[in-house]
């Protein structure tokens, strides 16, 4: 894929990965319209970034999202990448956190993670396909291949993004192959969501290096530093990789 030229809307595009991905697409010569819930991280990015475009959404309110693929055609005249991107994390202890708080976590988390990505990526197909070439990019995690007990419903989220990719693909490569979609498995990445934990961590400059070339020599699963090595011994020995992140 010629990562260049492209009209780029990343969700979650305000700090962290998604702001990474958008500095590198914007370096690449590409249009980029940034996401985010929050206003304020929004002007930050873009006084970082001063061609970069922004819109507020949040993933978890499909009017939202409808209003976003509007913006898009009008800001960017189209789409052709799509960056899933937008993604929480509770650590909530199920036997010692109060039920109504777990309830409103649980939603939270599947609203944004999956339920959110899932419904953009409806509204956005039919801009993606107007596209000469195309690509929706899903960022799911290493813990998609195995979970760890601190994040029960993000794990799940995760697994539930790499899932639905899988089977996208599929159809895709049958109904409009040149529309690619592709999972990036990033490991422990230091942002804002790691702050305070032990571990070796990714910078987010470095994450989106790997997703762009991973674009670039049409990789349909971009596994991002040590995630490369963690998939190899969760083949060779799944419950050796369970213990491994189990308790991270």
């Amino acid at each position: 894929m010629w990562v260049r030229d492209h009209r780029v809307l990343i969700t979650g595009g305000s700090a962290g990965i998604g702001l990474a991905l958008a500095h590198a697409f914007l370096e690449r010569g590409n249009q980029v319209l940034a996401v985010s819930r929050s206003i304020e991280r929004l002007k930050a990015a873009t006084e970082r970034l001063p061609r970069l475009q922004t819109a507020t959404c949040d993933v978890a309110n499909e009017s939202d999202l409808r209003q976003l693929v509007s913006v898009a055609q009008e800001r960017l005249g189209g789409l052709s990448i799509l960056v899933n991107n937008a993604g929480i994390q509770r650590n909530d202890v199920y036997a010692t956190t109060a039920t109504d708080t777990l309830l409103q976590h649980v939603s939270e988390e599947i609203d944004t993670n999956f339920t959110g990505l899932v419904k953009l990526t409806a509204l956005a197909l039919p801009l993606l396909q107007q596209a000469r070439e195309a690509a929706i990019v899903n960022v799911s995690s290493v813990l998609a291949l195995a979970p760890k007990q601190s994040a029960p419903v993000y794990c799940a989220t995760k697994s539930a993004v790499r899932a639905f990719t899988t089977a996208l693909r599929y159809q895709m490569e049958d109904t409009a192959p040149h529309v690619r979609v592709v999972e990036v498995l990033p490991p422990m990445v230091d942002t804002d969501m790691t702050r305070g934990r032990s571990g070796t961590k990714l910078s987010p400059e470095a994450v989106a290096e790997a997703v762009l070339d991973g674009l670039a020599a049409d990789r349909s699963e971009i596994q991002v530093g040590l995630t490369r090595t963690f998939a190899r011994l969760q083949r060779l020995s799944p419950a050796l990789a369970a213990r491994r992140v189990r308790r991270r």
